[in-house]
């Protein structure tokens, strides 16, 4: 194998060049070590072997105001930063505490030689596609066990960027809020958010929220120059938020810009994908709760499923929430997480925090006519296209007929939950390529032996 001088390339290069000469091995090797799955030649650890130089520089990156925008988009600069999103976010953590939840360490080496196609694509391996695409780790939990799990450019106790993957954070808040009484899902958004009242807010329901399906304009996908015409609600959101550059100097508040939404189609008549909406989600557990929202989800889920470590979430500078985005925390912390909808949730709490009713209003309450109708369920169904049924509900971007549900982040981050296979699939990456598909033939193999 050729030796290249890390000064020399950034991460992402060194990591294609390792990825490559890697998979010129005849058979690469893996060995078990402490339940992980590693290789033999590993690819460089970027929070430790990124050069002093190299740090510099992006920090100097993101921290110029016309670059701010790119720490959502996957790169050689955001390998690093997604890895170490503190330094580049304002954030409040979400402390754990109790003695750490064992997970029993069960591996299988043969889900690593598990086949999987991706729709256009030749078929693959789950531990070839690992090793050649942008994927930073990789955990599969069954019954409550590690049956795999790996990481390349990053160590088990390294926290990511969850990106997306956080809305069904502030979605499980309120639904349990919902359950006990404390929101009524049916009533007006201004109900809980005083600062909204007297705008279109006060004709959308939290329901409508919760799903994705306010009917209002400000959309994320649907207007296809939001992110870059200055004149668009969603871009003014992102800019009251620091998100983008306010080169204008409109100096607007994001309760500026939800008062300013108008509604332009009946709510729950299509789903249109927003980050406005998980943002809104937020502000009612704020105000249904008096608390924020690394407090109520450290009290009601982090501290009780003995998570190994802190978690963080980023804020606003003004304390606004950002949960709809900045989640960041170890993968398994992740994965204890996703087990509280599955029926190992006893192994990692000692109270059932996620009642069977949640559970069951994801599954079966939402609504597949509407899915299509917006870009990000069609480009969600791409990933199955010969699955008919397909919905979302409460956050998750897919639920599945038979009950499945997953959730991903724009950075390639992903949540996949089988509550029938008490199954669990998480991983993180630095790029998107539909690891959902992969997720969703491993769960297959646990279905079919359980």
């Amino acid at each position: 194998m050729k030796i290249v001088k890390r000064s020399k390339l950034s991460p992402l290069e060194h990591r294609s060049i390792v990825t490559r000469n890697l998979a010129s091995f005849a058979g690469v090797i893996l060995m078990a070590s402490h339940g992980v799955l590693t290789a033999l030649a590993a690819e460089p650890i970027v929070s430790r072997d990124t050069s002093i130089a190299e740090v510099r520089e992006i920090f100097d990156y993101f921290h110029t105001p016309a670059n701010v925008v790119q720490i959502q988009v996957a790169s050689d600069k955001t390998l690093y930063a997604w890895q170490n999103m503190s330094a580049f976010q304002y954030t409040m953590q979400i402390n754990r505490a109790g003695p750490i939840s064992n997970l029993p360490e069960k591996i299988d080496p043969k889900i690593g030689q598990l086949k999987f196609t991706r729709p256009g694509m030749t078929p693959e391996t789950v531990a070839g596609h690992f090793e050649s695409s942008t994927m930073d780790g990789l955990l599969v939990l069954h019954k409550g066990s590690v049956v795999y799990e790996r990481y390349k450019t990053m160590r088990p106790f390294d926290k990511h960027q969850w990106f997306s993957c956080s809305k069904v954070v502030p979605g499980t808040l309120v639904a349990l809020l919902a359950l006990e009484g404390k929101v009524d899902i049916k009533k007006p958004v201004s109900d809980y958010v005083p600062e909204l009242k007297g705008s279109e807010w006060d004709s959308v329901t939290v329901e409508e929220t919760l799903d994705m399906a306010t009917g209002l304009d400000s959309t994320e996908h649907e207007e296809h120059d939001a992110r870059t015409n200055p004149e668009r609600g969603w871009y003014r959101w992102a800019v009251s938020l620091g998100l983008f550059e306010d080169k204008d100097k409109l100096n607007l508040s994001p309760f500026d810009v939800l008062r300013n939404m108008k509604r332009v189609k009946p709510g729950h008549t299509v789903f249109e994908y927003n980050s406005i909406n998980t943002f809104v989600l937020e502000l009612i557990v704020d105000g249904a709760t008096d608390h924020t929202l690394n407090e109520e989800f450290g009290n009601r889920v982090w501290r009780k499923i003995g998570a190994q470590n802190d978690a963080f979430v980023g804020v606003t500078k003004h304390g606004l929430g950002n949960g709809w985005g900045f989640i960041n925390s170890t993968l398994r912390d992740m994965g204890r997480f996703a087990m509280l909808y599955t029926p190992s949730w006893g192994k990692v709490s000692k109270e059932r925090i996620i009642p069977p009713a949640l559970i069951d209003s994801i599954q079966h309450e939402g609504k597949p006519e509407i899915y299509l109708g917006g870009n990000v369920g069609k480009l969600l169904q791409r990933s199955f296209p010969d699955m008919q049924g397909l919905t979302n509900r409460y956050q998750w971007d897919i639920v599945f007929p038979d009950g499945d549900f997953y959730k991903g982040g724009v950075g390639g981050q992903g949540i996949y939950i089988s509550p029938s296979a008490d199954t669990v699939v998480v991983w993180f990456s630095t790029g998107k390529q539909q690891e959902e598909v992969m997720a969703r033939e491993i769960v297959n193999i646990f279905k079919k032996t359980s």
